[in-house]
């Protein structure tokens, strides 16, 4: 690269569908116009999203061999991608979740890319996964931590947690909170469309594993004379065993499965409580955006969660599986509209360290160290 050249940054991402890490990463290389960007994927993708990046300028590759914990692919693919970098003479490499961070990690090194950065969006080690793949995924992450320069977290707490792991270095971890666009949710509409009575109860997410979503079901079921409804939205694998365990269950009166919606600052102005009682996290944007939105949030005590909702404050925090506490907790908020509203104002007030110009603009800062030379002023378009 020489100094009149914009230094040319790789994203890798292991499924460029539409969640949280995604749009971090699309909100990345939209928002900084002084890199040269292209975004690879795995094999699951939305062509939305592709398309949103190709309008934007934005190059893009798909790697196939790349799949969600698919160990058979695995060094086929670290090879493969380890060509086409090696052929593209990148000066950043930049990768995000977990399969994608191993293996881009390792094809970066093999290529001999000058440096490279890895995002952690959410902590990969839980209670609901097998002590093996723990252990393997453990294994690849401390030997893949040896060839980054810079590790991002979502969160403090997720640093913290990586290093008592015994991965990486103090040296190596940077904080950047995810950024969402804080007016959008400010501003929005309430949505006249959603099923069901308010009180709402609103969970956003993908119908994947590890969210929690039998853990909200439990809840709901023990609520006494709840007379509002519950909205689960979002589209995913498990979107028809759902669809099923709704029904045996005798909620369907009071529990609706959306799909996919593309207009969630709606859908969470027409709400009163957002829940998410995930198994693993990083630091959720749909909580910010909860928070950006006015909205109490109930969600687990894990990741970077506690970064964003100090209990009692703005939400409250419960263990992880505990349907229990759950219940209690949407039981005092939807009781007292009053505690919803209190609540409300004090997610508005801490969601402005969570907007996308900070995100970037810090972003900006680890590419600008680590290249060692000045490449623009701000580079934000945002």
């Amino acid at each position: 690269m020489t100094g009149s050249e914009r230094p040319r940054v790789f994203h890798l991402i292991t499924r460029l569908l539409k969640g949280g890490a995604e749009a971090k990463t699309i909100a990345t290389v939209c928002g900084l116009d002084d890199y040269a960007f292209t975004v690879g994927y795995g094999s699951e993708y939305d062509s939305d999203q592709v398309d949103r990046l190709e309008r934007e300028g934005i190059a893009t590759k798909q790697f196939p061999l790349i799949r969600h914990y698919n160990p058979v692919t695995t060094v086929p693919a670290v090879l493969s991608l380890a060509r086409y970098l090696r052929r593209e003479e990148f000066d950043i490499v930049h990768t995000h979740s977990t399969e994608a961070g191993i293996i881009g990690r390792f094809a970066a090194a093999l290529a001999g890319v000058p440096t490279i950065v890895h995002t952690v969006h959410g902590v990969p080690f839980a209670d609901d996964r097998s002590a093996f793949l723990n252990r393997f995924v453990l294994a690849c992450e401390r030997q893949a931590a040896s060839y980054t320069d810079r590790i991002v977290t979502n969160a403090d707490v997720i640093a913290d947690d990586y290093l008592e792991r015994g991965i990486g270095r103090r040296d190596q971890y940077t904080t950047v909170y995810s950024g969402v666009d804080l007016d959008a949710f400010a501003d929005a509409e309430p949505a006249d469309d959603l099923p069901g009575e308010r009180p709402r109860i609103v969970m956003v997410g993908r119908l994947a594993d590890g969210k929690g979503y039998e853990v909200l079901l439990d809840a709901v079921e023990s609520l006494d004379s709840f007379e509002g409804s519950v909205c689960i939205v979002g589209d995913g694998p498990l979107y028809e065993s759902l669809t099923t365990e709704i029904e045996d269950r005798e909620l369907a009166d009071q529990v609706c499965l959306t799909g996919f919606r593309d207009d969630i600052p709606c859908v969470l102005a027409a709400s009163d409580v957002l829940v998410l009682p995930s198994f693993r996290e990083g630091t959720p944007r749909v909580i910010t955006e909860a928070m950006a939105s006015g909205l109490p949030v109930v969600a687990t005590d894990i990741a970077g969660i506690p970064e964003q909702i100090e209990d009692s404050e703005n939400g409250y925090l419960i263990q992880t599986g505990d349907s229990e506490a759950l219940a209690n907790r949407l039981e005092t908020l939807l009781a007292d509209a009053e505690l919803r509203e209190q609540m409300g104002r004090h997610g508005l007030e801490r969601a402005n360290r969570f907007s996308v110009p900070t995100m970037v603009e810090e972003l900006d800062r680890v590419y600008r160290e680590l290249v060692g030379e000045q490449v623009g002023s701000t580079g934000s378009n945002v």
